[in-house]
């Protein structure tokens, strides 16, 4: 297995890194989730290379190393662009490796935004603790104030009120999450009106979207209600979609006890590589 830590990932502006083993069968693009960064996922990566995928983590603008105002981004559709972006440079790195996107939490928005008039490289979704129910709805009076006080005070900083134990049930981890310097406790009115705007229009336009497609989302979770998960996958136009979900886990469910982590690790494998055969057998045809 190789690792390289990069400044740029594949040549774009986003810091980041990838993990592939000698002889990859699929890569995999891993979309964080608001205030926090790509180098939550590395214990995912190092688990998904013996598996056999290759993955390409990165931060997202505004947040971990990208340089700029944390939390903050002038139009959230600038993340569903930016995936593009990270797509295909890995698609120009790697001509012959299906690849797939996984996005957690608010990535989770990012990909399905993205998936909605794009991501053409991509071979599948994977989704986790999907936010689509986890923000404003923006309708009536008190979506055209919110509207208009993301308008007049962009920057404007919003507690996001993060509690670790709602996250994992991991103590190790919830002390690591509570001190690292790269979390950041509150975020832009304008990134957060942006967000909510998003799952608005994620919900409105799902059925535009044909990729194979996972969701998974721990019953526990108190951050991200199941019902966001619930409703995109309902509303998906894909003909191969799947909800699995696991009781008594909370959001990061990547982040849980080690049998609940080996368990998501290998169905993610597991779903990947019988989706990678395929793009394989379509190539060799």
């Amino acid at each position: 297995m190789s690792t390289s830590n990069t400044l740029r990932i594949m040549g774009t502006p986003f810091p980041g890194y990838e993990t592939a083993p000698d002889a990859p069968l699929a890569g995999l693009i891993i979309v964080h989730g608001i205030a926090e960064h790509g180098g939550r996922y590395r214990h995912v990566a190092e688990a998904l290379a013996p598996r056999g995928i290759a993955c390409f983590v990165y931060d997202q603008r505004g947040h971990g190393e990208f340089p700029g105002t944390r939390t903050h981004v002038e139009d959230f559709t600038q993340f569903a662009t930016d995936l593009e972006s990270v797509g295909r440079a890995a698609r120009a790195k790697y001509p012959a490796l299906p690849l797939f996107v996984w996005g957690h939490s608010m990535g989770s928005v990012v990909v399905t935004l993205a998936a909605m008039d794009g991501l053409h490289w991509a071979s599948g979704v994977i989704v986790t603790g999907c936010a689509l129910d986890a923000m404003p709805k923006l309708e009536g009076l008190s979506g055209a104030v919110l509207r208009f006080a993301a308008a007049l005070a962009p920057r404007l900083r919003i507690s996001l009120r993060i509690d670790a134990t709602a996250l994992t049930q991991v103590l190790e981890i919830q002390q690591q999450h509570e001190s690292d310097p790269l979390v950041p406790r509150t975020a832009s009115l304008k990134l957060l009106y942006g967000f909510a705007a998003a799952c608005r229009k994620c919900h409105a336009h799902a059925s535009r979207i044909t990729l194979p497609w996972l969701a998974v989302h721990g019953e526990a979770d108190k951050v991200c209600p199941l019902s966001g998960s619930q409703g995109l996958v309902a509303a998906l136009g894909s003909s191969d979609k799947q909800l699995v979900t696991y009781p008594g886990l909370l959001h990061e469910v990547h982040n849980e006890d080690d049998r609940s982590r080996s368990a998501l690790f290998d169905l993610m494998a597991r779903w990947i590589l019988e989706r990678a055969q395929g793009y394989t057998a379509r190539r060799v045809l």
